[in-house]
């Protein structure tokens, strides 16, 4: 009689399991930057007219809500890390009746941070010099703000101000308008980087351009979905258009 052999069970990598095929975001998550003036809150109340989106809390940092006078949309004040956390708390509630967030702005935020910093270390030989270490606090503290109202189970739209940067080759171009490490860190985060600009038609009026991709003096991207290929521009941009641009369904 023939011995069996033993069956040896194959050796599988604990790792396999965690593989997977990558799946299309179910949130949109955006930076839009431009200078004073050029609509990015009335942009970012857009929102509201949108079932996805809809209803949406704007965190004002900026202090520019006045253009947001007469609509329906929710103001949150932010003037303090506090305040911040306070509406994280709201907006991370499984009960949260808000579909999206607008940020406006990381660029004030950024600036109040830095502010806080100073005015913290009363034993500073210069009270307007930024030490190295600061540069580090004020860094982190920016990664943590982004990313944690990044991942929240809705659409978020950070604002910027626009700013310069000089980049071989290119020339001087339009950034979001950020200092030190994270001027360059921020656009990786996000998954959408669009420039709003204003144009002047020939009939005197003023029309939006929001520009999304292959503009080299512009530090714009959006990332899609394999396959899918999206247009340069929106023209009188709203929520609802760079929503359906994005592949984003009802």
């Amino acid at each position: 009689m023939a011995l069996k052999r033993p069956v040896r069970k194959a050796h599988v990598p604990s790792g396999l399991a965690k593989i997977h095929k990558a799946e299309e975001s179910t949130y949109c998550n955006a930076l839009i930057f431009a200078p004073h003036g050029h609509g990015k809150t009335h942009l970012l109340a857009t929102a509201n007219e949108d079932e996805r989106t809809s209803p949406i809390l704007v965190l004002n940092f900026e202090g520019g809500t006045h253009t947001l006078a007469g609509s329906d949309v929710d103001v949150f004040d932010v003037r303090t890390w506090a305040e911040y956390d306070e509406a994280y708390e709201i907006l991370s509630d499984p009960n949260c009746k808000y579909r999206s967030t607008g940020l406006d702005s990381i660029s004030e935020t950024q600036i109040f941070g830095m502010l806080n910093i100073l005015d913290k270390d009363a034993k500073r030989v210069d009270p307007d010099l930024m030490a190295q270490q600061d540069w580090g606090v004020i860094l982190v503290q920016m990664r943590r703000l982004v990313r944690h109202f990044r991942d929240l189970p809705m659409h978020v739209f950070f604002t910027a101000l626009a700013g310069e940067s000089v980049v071989p080759r290119l020339g001087t171009i339009k950034v979001p308008l950020l200092q030190g490490a994270f001027q360059k860190e921020l656009p990786g985060i996000v998954d959408v980087v669009a420039y709003l600009a204003n144009e002047d038609a020939d009939d005197d009026t003023v029309h939006r351009l929001l520009l999304l991709h292959s503009y080299p003096k512009f530090q714009v991207k959006a990332r899609t979905p394999w396959g899918v290929r999206i247009p340069t521009e929106i023209e009188d941009p709203s929520i609802t258009d760079l929503l359906d641009v994005l592949g984003f369904k009802s």
